[in-house]
């Protein structure tokens, strides 16, 4: 089996591996690898564990669509959450989600559980699928708005260089953290650094961002 794991925190990365090692070697899996997660190894991974930070359940991840048939993703994500499972895109709509707060006790049973559903109802996929997915994505003018945002541009400075409402761009701003579930700039800031960071932003947000700052 192989297990492969996004996380920072080398305490909390130790203890999931532990309580992983210890799910499956009961369940007759002899051989148990561990690495940390890259997008080559992703795509054979039996076991997935991720971090979901503020907004990135929404949006499309080319790489999960790619990832093997019955393999497990376990989302983990801080906060109280308690739509965690809503509005999901349809390559992760068999996620399980933990909380980095929960309990050793209830992390368990919410594997074991996902890792059952997998293998009863090994997900099925076509491209087809993503034509009706409910993704969420920016506009072309949150994209001009959420560049500048990312340049510490003021609203009023953003406003003079698009050369709309200051009140128009605030708008806009609250759309964009509404539509992901942003409560604070911080979470703008570390959505839009993960977008960039690990290649999640669609072309149109990347060529539009990258364009919009060589001309700042």
């Amino acid at each position: 089996m192989k297990i492969v794991i996004e996380e920072s925190d080398a305490l909390y990365r130790h203890g999931m591996e532990q309580l992983l090692k210890k799910i499956f070697a009961s369940q007759g899996n002899a051989a148990i690898e561990i690495e940390k997660l890259t997008p080559t190894n992703l795509l054979s991974a039996d076991i997935i564990v991720k971090r979901y930070d503020a907004g990135i359940k929404y949006i499309c991840q080319p790489l999960i669509r790619k990832r093997k048939a019955n393999s497990l993703i376990i989302g983990v994500y801080e906060g109280d959450r308690d739509d965690i499972n809503s509005g999901l895109p349809l390559c992760i709509s068999n996620i399980v989600f933990i909380n980095r707060r929960e309990s050793v006790v209830k992390a368990k049973d919410i594997i074991m559980q996902g890792w059952e559903e997998c293998h009863s109802r090994p997900r099925s996929y076509n491209h087809l699928m993503c034509v009706s997915c409910k993704h969420r994505t920016l506009t072309s003018q949150q994209v001009l708005v959420a560049a500048h945002f990312y340049r510490g541009y003021s609203p009023q400075k953003t406003a003079e260089i698009l050369n709309i409402n200051y009140k128009t761009v605030g708008a806009h701003k609250r759309m964009i953290m509404t539509k992901f579930d942003l409560e604070t700039d911080y979470d703008l800031l570390n959505f839009i650094n993960i977008l960039l960071q690990n290649n999640y932003a669609s072309e149109r947000f990347k060529n539009t961002l990258n364009s919009r700052l060589e001309h700042l």
